[in-house]
């Protein structure tokens, strides 16, 4: 604050000097006159330091942000997956004593009773459903944490993710990536009624290219509001990604839908 405080008191001071300049020297610029220029000329080189300090320190807080983003992602990655191992080995060991039970059972001929025994246990089975949307770890950790706000607003979600474990992209981009995309569908998503809030992500491979679409209902009055405030900070997240990564943003609103596509080049070379 006390360099734009400065920056502000030296502009017009400048143009003071000078103007008193011109006034006492008539049609020539004397000692007040000069005194205005140089103070001028420092006030533009201090305005450039001013904008810089500031756009450095703008992007370091939101890389810090990033990098915590990512910190609580894979906590609660780990944290899932420690619940996981539990509840797989609970799991294991009541389906073996289970198994036991109906190879006893056809042993003693009591053929009903194991089938009838075999279809409870398949019905335990198809009613496991795993909680990991794809192998990237980064990725399934992000949309395991933001299916929570979801689920809270009632949403039906359609996830569909070819992701595999490792990808020539960076672990904070793959997070800005889906946090933002996830957390704009939430923002439209709570102004609707909760029968018309449905959302559907999906992602893949292809030449080379990550291709990322998000498809969410949205309200002509929300659309609107967007567009005459300005793209928000989580589109120009988007844009940035997309431009670093030799790629493409595309966004458009047809017959109530909101459509989100993203496309990184995730074989580029890394600049210096």
């Amino acid at each position: 604050m006390k360099k734009e405080r400065l920056l502000f008191l030296i502009v017009p001071l400048s143009q003071l000097l000078m103007l008193l300049g011109v006034l006492s020297g008539e049609r020539s610029l004397d000692l007040w006159g000069y005194g205005g220029i140089a103070l001028s000329a420092a006030a533009d080189i201090l305005l450039f330091y001013v904008l810089a300090w500031g756009s450095g320190k703008d992007r370091l807080q939101r890389e810090l942000q990033e990098s915590d983003e990512i910190g609580k992602a894979w906590h609660i990655q780990n944290e899932r997956l420690d619940a996981e191992q539990k509840e797989i080995l609970m799991m294991r060991a009541g389906f073996e004593k289970q198994l036991e039970q109906i190879q006893q059972r056809l042993e003693k001929g009591e053929k009903t009773e194991a089938r009838q025994q075999m279809g409870m246990l398949q019905e335990r089975l198809d009613d496991l459903q795993p909680l990991d949307y794809c192998q990237n770890p980064v990725v399934n950790a992000v949309i395991s944490e933001k299916m929570k706000e979801f689920q809270s607003l009632g949403v039906k979600t359609n996830i569909s993710l070819v992701l595999p474990k490792g990808l020539q992209i960076e672990a904070i981009s793959l997070c800005s990536l889906f946090s933002n995309l996830l957390d704009n569908a939430l923002e439209a998503l709570s102004e609707l009624p909760q029968k018309d809030r449905k959302f559907e992500l999906n992602a893949e491979i292809r030449g080379g290219y990550l291709f990322v679409k998000a498809q969410n209902p949205a309200s002509k009055e929300h659309v609107a509001r967007g567009s005459r405030k300005g793209r928000g900070y989580g589109t120009q997240i988007l844009q940035s990604l997309a431009k670093r990564y030799e790629g493409k943003y595309q966004a458009e609103y047809e017959k109530g839908w909101y459509t989100v596509l993203v496309i990184l080049n995730i074989m580029r070379k890394e600049c210096c």
